[in-house]
Order: structure tokens, then sequence, then C-alpha cells
């Protein structure tokens, strides 16, 4: 599911109320906008989302003038970016839903099953990935006019947790991104830049289920079909590349990583199936569950390998010096990359296996 970030809504807040986005910034209370996005992404399911953020909005009054207007427009572009309709007739209901929910009579669950009641949900057609991402763009150019251009996602401090390959696959994005005349980075880039990088256990989980880099390449220009040519210095990320970044630093910090991982990063395409990313690999890969449980499969044998070094290296730190400890992190790194080799070639072996019918326990 797409999620909307602040900025996303301060472009919506200052087009409902006319202003310059400058003022919208001094207009509208942040804080409290960015706690009912928080709890918005606490939840599952367009409706029960939908319901959550139009009562926080609602109760909360973040912006200075029209709030009630401001909060419904929100809640429509974000049921419409996850290619939904919300059908608001009569208003006379919906003016009665907000006059509750404001007095503290209605909860987001009712204003999650009335919005349900009246959600419409599109088919998914190439076209729209087309118009998703002509108003992903419009939204960042909104974005960049706040004089935030520096803290793309949650800050600087995010991308300083990022890896030197996850940091990698994002230059990488930028270079396929460059390559197909785009002015954007989006979900489809960074897949590419997971595959390219070549390493990680994200790039082998892609190979092992036959995504490759000319497959996707070939649907990015079916789906979306190549630019204009990417403008100079550096390429702005999509709102879905952002919310990517956004997922994958949250995932990294609940499997207690120092740093945020390819795998990550691909964990946080994966999650947006909507985007061009997570539909190319749902084209390509005959289930895209069947790719995270392999992905996840890889990262908890890691995890447990690494967690099993680093815990033998504390025990013997009375009996080893820096130099020998580097030495052996070193090693032990470069053991635990052959091992994960000869993990894929017996996996591979063993679904040969049960595809000629012979059960490879037996």
């Amino acid at each position: 599911m797409r999620y909307l970030g602040p900025y996303d809504v301060l472009a919506v807040a200052a087009r409902v109320l006319r202003c310059s986005s400058a003022d919208a910034v001094l207009r509208t209370d942040l804080n409290a906008v960015e706690r009912v996005l928080d709890s918005v992404r606490l939840t599952s399911g367009l409706a029960e989302s939908a319901g959550v953020m139009l009562a926080g909005l609602v109760r909360a009054r973040p912006f200075d003038a029209a709030n009630r207007v401001v909060a419904v427009a929100v809640v429509l572009q974000f049921v419409s970016l996850n290619r939904a309709e919300l059908q608001l007739e009569p208003v006379a209901d919906v003016d009665d839903l907000l006059d509750r929910i404001a007095a503290g009579e209605a909860s987001y669950r009712e204003a999650g099953a009335f919005i349900r009641s009246r959600l419409e949900h599109r088919p998914v057609k190439p076209e729209d990935l087309q118009d998703d991402l002509r108003l992903e763009l419009l939204l960042s150019e909104e974005t960049l006019t706040f004089d935030v251009e520096q803290e793309w996602w949650r800050g600087v401090r995010m991308y300083e947790q990022f890896s030197d390959p996850a940091r990698r696959v994002i230059v990488l994005a930028q270079e396929e991104a460059r390559g197909f005349d785009h002015a954007y980075v989006g979900t489809e880039h960074l897949l590419l830049g997971l595959i390219t990088e070549g390493q990680s256990i994200a790039a082998r989980v892609l190979n092992a289920v036959g995504i490759t880099a000319p497959a996707v390449k070939e649907l990015v220009v079916e789906i979306i079909g190549r630019g204009n040519g990417a403008a100079e210095g550096s390429i702005p990320f999509t709102p879905r590349a952002k919310s990517t970044f956004e997922y994958a630093w949250g995932e990294s910090k609940a499997r207690g990583a120092e740093q945020v991982r390819p795998e990550h990063l691909l964990l946080g395409v994966l999650n947006d199936r909507d985007g061009v990313g997570g539909q190319i690999i749902t084209k390509l890969a005959a289930d895209i569950d069947q790719v995270r449980r392999k992905l996840e499969e890889r990262m908890t044998w890691r995890e447990r390998s690494e967690s099993l070094v680093t815990g033998m290296l504390a025990e013997g730190a009375s009996w080893t010096t820096y130099g020998r400890r580097h030495h052996l992190i070193h090693e032990l790194t470069a053991l635990l990359d052959e091992n994960e080799r000869l993990h894929e070639q017996v996996a591979n072996l063993r679904d040969l296996l049960r595809r000629h019918e012979i059960d490879p326990d037996s």
C-alpha cells in the first residue's frame, strides 16, 4: 500500500488553501501531521488506514483553516494513490460523520467502516502505473519547494546508516534511471540497482528466482517507456522510492541490524506491490510471497551466523588483539559468504530433484 508523507500532505493543503508551499508550512502543525501519518502506517487495509487518517486529521486540527476540507482532500489523495475512489455523496452523511468525529462520538473504526462502504477499487492497468508515476513526480516537485531537499527521507542520519552495498544500490539505481532517460528514480530503478549490485543476499535471491536485469528492463520499457532525458545533477526520488527507504530503515531496526542493507531495500520493494518494482516482480516471479520467504530465510540464516561469530569473538576478547580480531572477522565473513553460496547450490539441487519427483529427504 502506498502511504503519504508529511510533505505530500502539505502539497495537498497548499492546493486546497490556494497558498504557496511556504505559507502551507507556516499554517500547518507538522508534528500533528506526522503523528497521524505514523498511526496510519500501523494499520492494514485501505479502508482502515483511511479511517485512521480522517479521524486523526479531524481531531488534531493541524491546519489553521478549512481543516475538515483539507482532511477530506488528503484522504481522497491517499485513496486515489492506492487505485480506489471514495464516493462522497450524499455530502450530508459525510458532514454528520465529521461532526461526530470532532465531538469524540465516532472512532477511527467507525470512520473506516464508513469509508469501506463507499470505496470502489479500480482494476490495475499499465496506464494506471504511468498515471501514478506522473502524479508522484508532481508531488516530488511540490516537496522540493519546501526547501527540505537535503532531508529526502527522515533526514541525513538515516542515509548515514546505510551500508556501503546499500549505498551502491542507490547509485546504481540512479544510473539505471539515466539509462532510461527518466527524470526520477522509482522502485523499478531500485530493483535494477539491487540486481546489478550482484553480491548481496538480495541479488542472489532475485537471481535464484529468475529475475534478471534484461527481463526487468524490458518490462520497464513496456510499462513506462523511455523518458525525454534526465535532468543534470541529482535525480529526485519518487515518494514510493522514499517510502521504500523508510520501510527498509524500519526493517533494519526491527531486526537489530546495525545498518540498512540491500536485503532490507528489497523487503521495501516487495512490500509495495503496487509500485512498478513490485508489479515487475509479480510478473516475473511465480509467487511474490515465495520471493519474500526465500529472502527472509537467507537473512535469518545469515543473522544467526553473524550472531555466533560475534559471540565467539566476544568470548575470546582476552586472547585476541585488535589486529587478530580484525583478521578473524574478515576470514569468518568470507566463510559465511562461501557457505551461503553452497547453501544456494544445495537449495537449487533440492528444487531440481523435486521437479523430477524425487524426494531430496528420502
